[in-house]
């Protein structure tokens, strides 16, 4: 894979933070649709299956086309359940219960959670400057969760706490790809299978759950918001094979903070939400630990999404 090209540095800035905007922009999504009745399990069926056919036409348009062994069909099951059912099914559970903000904290300190996992799986080589940075965030979380100031009430707290899962599965399933990745395989056909994969392992979920969410005929506001957010969605894998392909993954590292930044900008603005002092001290601590994990990072950011080629 080509590294950081200095001639297109514009470009790829400008791919970066509408990537992380795009990315950002989920939390008040999932936030508002879940507050209107939409029920979990159901918008996270519509935000696997809509993506996938998305992105299935578009690999299919390309003749990126792969023979489905069992090996491929198993790399899809796991990185479907761990990459998307999981963590996305548990995020927008708590998304009715946190504010935008504390959800896209939580939940974009992946990197930091991967190096450690990455460390014991031997991907990675020891670094006390991203030691210190998981330090960091260590202490950030901390401060979202116990002081009895610091959420707006002690009920959000066990929320914040299963929150956690959302990253500690991405970050699992990032080290499942980096090991297990199909040879001789394309980002975006893998892409599209783990989102079938998922949207199949989620609709017997919805079905016996009766959590199926029916668009409704004249779409009403909730309809909307999913519709916006699978287009979002969408785009945003879209957005991530363009920057890997033309700026390489450790620029691409620093898409979380921006992440982190515009999920609280857009909670202020949706909902009116406003980070106390513990708040903006975890934020600080938490985009600094970001900026320490992923300084310097070569191989570890192409594991968080399966990279292009």
């Amino acid at each position: 894979m080509p590294s950081l090209k200095l001639s297109r540095p514009g470009t790829g800035l400008l791919i970066l933070v509408i990537l992380g905007f795009v990315w950002g922009t989920g939390y008040s999504i999932a936030r508002y649709a879940m507050t209107s009745g939409v029920p979990p399990l159901g918008y996270s069926f519509w935000q696997s299956l809509g993506p996938a056919l998305i992105i299935g036409f578009i690999a299919l348009h390309q003749n990126k086309k792969q023979v489905l062994t069992a090996a491929r069909m198993r790399y899809y099951l796991i990185c479907g359940l761990t990459g998307i059912v999981i963590p996305n099914t548990s995020m927008y559970f708590a998304a009715a219960h946190l504010p935008a903000s504390i959800l896209a904290m939580i939940v974009n300190t992946v990197p930091i959670i991967a190096y450690p996992m990455a460390l014991a799986a031997r991907l990675e080589s020891f670094n006390w400057q991203r030691m210190t940075g998981i330090l960091l965030a260590f202490c950030g979380l901390m401060l979202i969760i116990f002081p009895k100031s610091s959420l707006p009430a002690p009920e959000m707290i066990p929320w914040a706490l299963s929150t956690l899962i959302t990253p500690f599965s991405f970050a699992f399933c990032s080290i499942y790809i980096a090991r297990y990745r199909p040879a001789g395989s394309d980002t975006l056909s893998l892409t599209a299978g783990m989102l079938i994969f998922s949207s199949l392992l989620l609709t017997p979920l919805v079905l016996f759950s009766h959590s199926f969410y029916l668009f409704n005929i004249p779409f009403t506001a909730p309809d909307w918001v999913i519709l916006l957010e699978i287009i979002l969605s969408s785009i945003g894998y879209l957005l991530f094979f363009q920057l890997i392909k033309i700026a390489g993954p450790v620029f691409y590292s620093l898409v979380d903070t921006i992440v982190v930044l515009t999920g609280i900008f857009w909670g202020y603005l949706i909902f009116g939400e406003k980070l106390n002092q513990w708040t903006t001290a975890a934020v600080c601590l938490i985009v600094t630990a970001l900026l320490l994990v992923t300084r310097q990072q070569q191989s570890a950011t192409e594991t968080l999404l399966p990279h292009h080629e």
